[in-house]
């Protein structure tokens, strides 16, 4: 189970430059409007993130339970664990700048249905912490890959809460990047920058590989170990026929 937790945490973390890429520039519209950083009102925002996350994490849970109930759940669970391992093998490749990102265009679209200039502008201007959290809540339903591929494993890993757990655990391996997302994109040259993100996307390349690797491998356990299990009971009742009252 920790296991579970540890992956969708560090593809969050390995990840997370990507968030800089696609969410930074909230946060430093948020940050940068005033003269000295808010850490209270981005610990706030990052809050609604992660808790929007966790959310969505329970719905997937959920939406696991009738699912386990058909026949053949083990194929959805190997064909969801392959899906999430190859998102993160394009994941990476669109990190590393090797391939464009497919949900670009479509968070353009919700960033400009969820008014989300208006929102930072808002929370900009106001003092209070709810306002932050607020345009975190929003933040966490913008189209991203990454989210995708840690709701797919969560919804593989066949529980009702873990899957709410996963997420939240993704969550917080994003917040490092993100709550100090200004200092790093003022720190980083073109040239570092482009280094980092070769390396990470290399990396969850990596995990995405080692994702479909495992996944094939416990199906492969499971199956044999079920063969395995009907032929012992099988030589059991040889050896041990049932006698007739």
């Amino acid at each position: 189970m920790w296991t579970a937790y540890m992956v969708t945490f560090s593809l969050g973390f390995f990840g997370s430059m990507h968030c800089i890429g696609m969410c930074g520039g909230l946060v430093s519209a948020l940050s940068m409007s005033r003269p000295v950083i808010w850490w209270s009102g981005l610990a706030a925002y990052q809050a609604g993130r992660v808790l929007t996350y966790s959310l969505m994490g329970l719905a997937v849970g959920l939406l696991g339970v009738p699912l386990q109930k058909l026949g053949g759940f083990g194929q959805i669970q190997l064909a969801l664990t392959l899906l999430a391992g190859l998102m993160m093998v394009t994941f990476g490749l669109n990190i590393a700048g090797w391939m464009p990102d497919p949900f670009v265009r479509l968070a353009a679209r919700v960033n400009a249905a969820l008014g989300f200039a208006g929102r930072i502008q808002k929370a900009a201007a106001s003092s209070a912490q709810i306002s932050w959290f607020g345009v975190g809540l929003a933040n966490g339903l913008l189209p991203c890959g990454l989210v995708y591929v840690a709701l797919s494993l969560g919804l593989a890993s066949g529980g009702t809460w873990q899957p709410s757990l996963m997420m939240a655990a993704f969550g917080l391996g994003t917040i490092p990047a993100m709550m100090f997302a200004p200092v790093v994109v003022r720190s980083l040259t073109p040239k570092n920058r482009g280094l980092v993100m070769k390396t990470l996307g290399i990396l969850i390349i990596l995990f995405g590989l080692f994702t479909m690797v495992r996944g094939t491998s416990w199906m492969h356990a499971l199956h044999t170990g079920g063969t395995a299990g009907t032929h012992a009971d099988q030589h059991q009742m040889h050896q041990h026929p049932m006698h007739s009252q």
